[in-house]
C-alpha cells in the first residue's frame, strides 16, 4: 500500500515529466517557426441542460513553465513539513497547546491538503483527507 509521502512524490514526478516533455514539445515547435499560445478552454452547454449557459470559457491548464514552478513550490513546502525522528511535524503545532515543542502528528494537515489536490486519483485514500465537520 502506497503511503502519503510516496503518493506525493508521485503525483510531483508526473507532473513534472509532463511538463519537462511539453517544454521540449514547445522548444521544437518554436524552432520550426509556430508560434505557441494558451487560450482559454470553451465548454458548451451539454444539450440536455436547459439551465447552463450556452458556453463557459474557463481557464486552461498551467503552462509548462507554471507547472514546474508549482511542483516546485509543493516540493520545498513538502519538503520542510517532513516528519522528525519522533514522526511529528517539525513545522505544524497542535491547536490548543501550550508548549512550544508540541508538534503535531504526521501526516500533518499541510501534507494531507497537499495529497487532497489528487483526491480524485485512484491511489488517493480517504484516511489521508482532513475532517472537516
Amino acid at each position: 500500500m502506497m503511503t502519503i509521502e510516496q503518493f506525493i512524490d508521485r503525483r510531483l514526478e508526473q507532473q513534472q515529466e509532463a511538463a519537462e516533455f511539453a517544454l521540449q514539445l514547445e522548444h521544437d515547435f518554436r524552432d520550426s517557426g509556430r508560434e505557441i499560445e494558451y487560450q482559454w478552454v470553451r465548454l458548451v452547454r451539454p444539450k440536455h441542460s436547459r439551465t447552463a449557459p450556452s458556453a463557459v470559457f474557463v481557464p486552461g491548464v498551467l503552462t509548462p513553465k507554471q507547472t514546474l514552478r508549482h511542483v516546485a513550490v509543493l516540493r520545498l513546502i513538502f519538503g520542510e513539513h517532513a516528519p522528525d525522528e519522533h514522526h511529528r511535524c517539525s513545522v505544524c503545532r497542535d491547536s490548543g497547546s501550550s508548549g512550544d515543542h508540541d508538534t503535531t502528528a504526521w501526516p500533518c494537515p499541510t501534507v494531507r491538503e497537499m495529497a487532497a489536490l489528487w483526491s480524485d486519483h485512484r491511489d488517493y485514500r480517504a484516511e489521508w483527507a482532513i475532517d472537516r465537520r
